[in-house]
């Protein structure tokens, strides 16, 4: 091999090295060609996925979700957002970031992806357009599973496990959805690509608990109690009530957070079947359980119902599960979006909506 060649070939990989190191250290941005992201897709668009809300990352107005012209036009295809939440009764499932309630066609088709969507359908039903420079905001939504497809007019279609995404025309306010069920082919998408269900609501008599789709704050829950009290989180004020939100924070998602931001986490040493905590003493002090009393309410807010659960721990109080895992606060999160217990002691890790540990 030449001096010449070799030295070329050295500084490409520099290049190469210099540009992977950007990538992967930048803040929450994750560049990933859609094609890797679902199963079967066959585009090359290569997509921005960003943690966190349009609003947390300084979207420009006018822009996006939040662009009032037509959906196709370039500005409201600069970027899109996808959010794990509620959408009437229905919860978990995708919204945007005005709200509005994100669907899937059954006549479409996942694996490989493609919409039958078109023409008169496509204006009834606008696609959720994506094009090579789109960013995707990801918020309590598994960013593994987005996509894009290839629509017969050239367009690109954002995808989610597969499944090409769409708003309805009929819908106009956060919250409606008046797409849902229509000629029987049209449901609102859930966080994992599949059609979102309804929740259980009410009082579950058998836990002692009234489950309410929502947030706290769209449920009129009281000041100074539950998630918003200022003192011990096993005070009575404190346990009147929690807040189950699929969110990010600190570069992780989908996590759970609390009504005031604060991650949740879970302990390997602890077991989800039977759900028990090996946490207790010093430990309890550093890693506060997540509690409510007996009565108490749940507010969830893209995390499905039939995941929680309760654990009645050693000191008699009642302490909050997701997926068979008993959930923790860390002592050492001070800020709403703070994700400072993740991997402690090799042991600690934020908790998903489905109860998963997350990883960085």
């Amino acid at each position: 091999m030449s001096l010449k060649r070799g030295v070329t070939i050295v500084i490409l990989l520099v290049v190469v090295a210099g540009v992977f190191f950007f990538v992967r250290n930048g803040s929450d941005v994750v560049d990933t060609p859609a094609q890797a992201q679902a199963a079967g897709a066959t585009s090359a668009v290569q997509l921005q996925l960003i943690n966190g809300t349009a609003q947390q990352n300084n979207a420009p107005t006018d822009t996006g979700d939040f662009y009032t012209g037509s959906r196709t036009d370039p500005p409201a295809r600069a970027w899109i957002q996808l959010t794990a939440a509620t959408a009437g009764p229905l919860n978990p499932a995708v919204v945007n970031a005005t709200g509005r309630t994100v669907y899937r066609f059954d006549k479409d088709t996942a694996n490989p992806p493609k919409s039958n969507c078109d023409g008169d359908c496509a204006k009834k039903w606008p696609p959720l357009l994506v094009e090579g420079s789109s960013k995707v905001f990801v918020e309590g939504v598994d960013n593994t599973l987005i996509g894009s497809v290839k629509r017969t007019d050239g367009t690109e279609q954002a995808t989610l496990n597969g499944w090409p995404m769409y708003l309805f025309s009929g819908d106009s306010k956060a919250g409606d959805l008046n797409g849902q069920g229509v000629d029987g082919t049209w449901f609102a998408i859930a966080p994992d690509g599949s059609k979102a269900a309804l929740s259980q609501t009410g009082t579950d008599q058998q836990v002692g608990l009234t489950y309410a789709t929502g947030t706290a704050q769209q449920n009129n829950a009281a000041a100074d109690t539950g998630d918003f009290y200022r003192g011990p989180s096993n005070s009575p004020a404190a346990m009147k009530w929690v807040q189950l939100t699929a969110g990010s924070a600190g570069g992780l998602n989908p996590i759970v957070h609390n009504a005031v931001g604060r991650t949740m986490y879970r302990f390997d040493k602890d077991t989800a079947k039977p759900p028990k905590s090996n946490c207790v003493g010093a430990c309890a002090q550093t890693w506060e359980p997540v509690l409510v009393a007996q009565g108490g309410r749940i507010f969830v807010d893209g995390v499905a119902t039939a995941r929680v659960g309760i654990l009645n721990r050693d000191d008699g109080t009642r302490q909050v599960t997701l997926g068979g895992w008993p959930m923790y606060y860390y002592s050492g999160d001070h800020n709403p979006g703070d994700a400072n217990g993740e991997g402690v002691d090799g042991t600690w890790y934020a908790i998903s909506p489905t109860g998963e540990k997350i990883q960085r």
